[in-house]
């Protein structure tokens, strides 16, 4: 091999991902791999990697942009096949589409005649040639696709902490999708930017070194076909073949929009079965202004069932007819799908549906007087038009000042014999359904005759997806009061149904959000259970969705579960991110990352951090009667003042607590505070039994059934029980991780990095000296090393720094 080849084996020095494994695993079953993507998408370098770890075995480099000479070299070869004893590679370089019939067939039967031993490495920038299909129906030839080639947002950690970047690792990846070369450019480039003119990533991939190569290598070698694709991709939310026969009269567009995806340019959601634009290629300065073009396009996406994508075109058109039609058509699905709408408080009318959509907006923004005027212009009547006494529930469902109760009386005057309501959402930003748009405890909390006659009415008048609502509800608050075992069959079969990719696609993300909470809640519950499968599936399936609040509210849940699979990174990681990414401006579509946030930053004894979103949250949560967070967050805001040493601030706290809680007897959130919680529920028993009227008195014996039905006093017993298992629980999967480093070692090991000494870890973190010396020396030996530097060089080996 050729001291200047592209191959030439890398050095020690340089640090690469290493992507080979995928192309070891083709060379082991098949005698030639065809390695396909466009420039610069690390098809090269995998093989330079590949050689590198191979430096035993000959290898052969054709250049196929050179063509006689590479296939005159061929022949001479195939000519000397007698010699081919050892084992050998050959690899045919920028198999290009103007390769003629003689050529591809010479290298056809060259790996058709491949002896044992020989592999044959192709690289293209197109998919293959029709010559090659033989091969590949015959088990001669394997596919690598650029897709194996993409970094993970855990590899350009890894690079980001190579190089010493300042550059956001996720930042990185929303900007490039892991695109190999255009990760590798920016890092580069960031080294060379001086230390008063940082710029980002999104700076950095706008750059001339990058725009240019992009443009040159890879967009102006695209055909005619292609490039139409992609001007028509950049500008439109998602494009699909029949878009484009339909729209722009493309019958041709099927073989370019796959090529377009086998390249990289285009990303294919096979559950969807359509493209878009990959994230490389979205800042193409492509636009239309043709309001025509966009309202045509707006009406395709609203027929074909997709509101979100038309409102985006018809606004765009600025037809503002066809922009009210879609919203007004569309009503109830509008208020939550992450899309502006305020211009519906400008619209005059009492449409019921426009009273619903001003009602709703005025409802996110805590305008209760906004709500009771959209309620008054509906003027209802029990004669009404169903769609009319329909929105009317939905509106004074939304009401935070309305007894529960009271509502289900409204539910049962309004609907006649045999009709069915819908709840157009009960979920909202939430992840459990006792805390949606509005607690639904007061359901459960009551006599077991009470809780059957609102069962009833909830099933007579409502839904099919809201009775499962109900029953995700109801799972939560059995499993909140200590009553798992006696959910109901049918609760527990729609929990663990097994969804396939269709039904998943037509489950609402909703439902889907709360499954995946209560999985989490019993595999933290029940840890010899395994559910790490169906969470697995949920959470996969949650980030495909497009909705921003479904995707934040999934990583917030699912990293402040972490540690219950033995990944505490991934929470501080979180953490750190949503530090510098989430305000504590709290609004409806952030108030559930917020509280996972917040109770994050206590499992870490972070109280100051938590402490200053509590300052926010709290009243928020107490405008819209969220009574489970609400109880959480009070005791919460409790433990806070008892670390503190301000005993008597942390007693009124639980006392506000306990209140709210109130008929519901909350259990688990107050029992996931370890140590600091023991002694807080332990001194408000203390305060109870100092201070009850007719002294405290507990039936140790006396079987109650649930906790609905104690005296406070046993109630209180419990509360605190179930405080001490979680406490051993939480202590032996601290102890099962064995040599991983537990939360606190990771986030002290993180204020290492950052420079700070001991006394400000200490001040930090709200923890004496010796127990962060403690924690350092523990994780020290877990890690292998004597000194900081040795701690933070193997903390960015191993992933946990950024």
């Amino acid at each position: 091999m050729e001291k200047s080849s592209p191959y030439v084996t890398l050095t020690e020095e340089q640090f690469y991902i290493d992507k080979t494994a995928i192309l070891e695993r083709g060379m082991e079953e098949f005698p030639s791999i065809y390695i396909e993507g466009a420039a610069a998408s690390g098809k090269t370098t995998a093989v330079r990697l590949l050689i590198g770890k191979n430096p035993d075995i000959k290898t052969y480099i054709l250049e196929m942009k050179e063509e006689a000479e590479s296939i005159k070299k061929l022949d001479e070869m195939v000519k000397k096949r007698e010699e081919w004893t050892k084992p050998g590679w050959i690899i045919f370089e920028d198999m290009h589409s103007a390769l003629d019939e003689v050529t591809i067939k010479k290298i056809s039967d060259c790996i058709w005649n491949l002896p044992a031993g020989w592999h044959a490495i192709l690289i293209g920038r197109e998919r293959p040639h029709e010559g090659f299909l033989n091969l590949i129906w015959k088990r001669k030839m394997q596919i690598i696709s650029q897709e194996h080639l993409r970094f993970t947002e855990k590899d350009i950690r890894s690079l980001t902490n190579h190089f010493q970047s300042d550059l956001d690792p996720v930042e990185i990846y929303e900007q490039t999708g892991g695109w190999a070369g255009c990760v590798d450019m920016m890092l580069r480039l960031s080294q060379a930017d001086p230390p008063a003119a940082r710029r980002n990533a999104r700076e950095i991939k706008a750059s001339y070194e990058i725009t240019a190569y992009i443009k040159k290598y890879i967009l102006d070698t695209l055909s005619a076909e292609e490039n139409e694709i992609m001007r028509r991709a950049v500008i439109c939310p998602w494009i699909n073949e029949t878009m484009c026969r339909e729209i722009w009269q493309l019958p041709w567009a099927s073989d370019s929009l796959q090529d377009l995806c086998r390249k990289g340019l285009l990303e294919y959601d096979k559950e969807k079965e359509r493209w878009k634009i990959a994230p490389m290629f979205r800042d193409m300065d492509i636009s239309e202004t043709n309001p025509i073009f966009w309202k045509h396009l707006g009406n395709w996406y609203h027929q074909s069932g997709n509101v979100e994508e038309a409102l985006f075109c018809l606004k765009k058109s600025q037809n503002e007819e066809a922009y009210r039609a879609c919203m007004l058509q569309n009503y109830e699905k509008i208020p939550f799908l992450g899309i502006p709408y305020s211009e519906v408080m400008g619209w005059k009318g009492t449409d019921p549906r426009l009273c619903y959509l001003r009602g709703v907006y005025c409802y996110t923004r805590q305008k209760p007087d906004g709500i009771n005027l959209e309620i008054q212009n509906l003027n209802i009547s029990e004669k009404d038009a169903h769609e009319k006494r329909e929105i009317y529930l939905n509106l004074t469902f939304l009401k935070p000042d309305l007894d529960l109760d009271f509502w289900l009386g409204l539910l049962e005057q309004y609907s006649r014999e045999k009709e069915h309501f819908h709840l157009y959402n009960i979920l909202g930003n939430s992840h459990t359904y006792l805390c949606g748009v509005r607690d639904l405890s007061r359901l459960f909390a009551c006599t077991k005759r009470e809780e059957n006659r609102k069962a009833k009415i909830w099933k007579e008048h409502l839904g099919k997806e809201e009775w499962k609502c109900y029953q995700l509800a109801r799972i939560d608050y059995y499993l909140e009061t200590e009553r798992k075992d006696t959910i109901p069959m049918e609760d527990w079969e729609l929990l663990f149904a097994q969804e396939d990719a269709e039904n998943s696609r037509r489950s609402p993300w909703q439902q889907r959000l709360a499954k995946l909470y209560l999985l989490y809640k019993l595999q933290r519950l029940a840890p010899k259970e395994d559910h790490k499968e169906q969470i697995s599936s949920l959470e996969n399936s949650l980030m495909k969705e497009e909705n921003q609040v479904c995707l934040k509210n999934t990583e917030a849940v699912s990293s402040l579960f972490a540690p219950v699979r033995n990944e505490q990174e991934r929470l501080t990681r979180w953490l750190l991110r949503s530090d510098k990414t989430m305000g504590i401006s709290v609004k409806e579509d952030n108030y559930d990352q917020l509280f996972c946030q917040v109770k994050g930053y206590l499992h870490l004894n972070q109280y100051k951090r938590s402490e200053k979103i509590l300052r926010h949250l709290i009243p928020y949560l107490q405008f819209y009667r969220r009574n489970k967070y609400l109880a959480e967050l009070l005791f919460q805001q409790a433990v806070i003042f008892w670390d503190e040493g301000l005993h008597g601030q942390a007693l009124r706290k639980t006392i506000e607590s306990f209140m709210v809680s109130g008929e519901a007897r909350y259990v688990g959130v107050y029992t996931v505070y370890e140590k600091r919680g023991e002694e807080v529920l332990e001194a408000y028993i203390d305060w109870l039994s100092k201070n009850s009227p007719g002294g405290w008195h507990r039936k140790k014996k006396y079987n109650y059934g649930n906790v609905l039905r104690m005296p406070k006093e046993d109630y209180m017993e419990v509360v605190l029980r179930c405080a001490r298992r979680e406490a051993r629980i939480s202590r032996s999967a601290e102890e099962a991780t064995e040599e991983h480093l537990t939360m606190m070692e990771t986030i002290i090991l993180q204020d290492i990095n950052r420079g700070l000494t001991n006394a400000e870890i200490c001040e930090e973190l709200n923890l004496k000296l010796p127990t962060v010396k403690s924690h350092i020396y523990n994780l020290y030996k877990k890690l292998g090393v004597n000194s900081r530097v040795q701690a933070i060089l193997k903390g960015k080996e191993q992933g946990i720094l950024d």
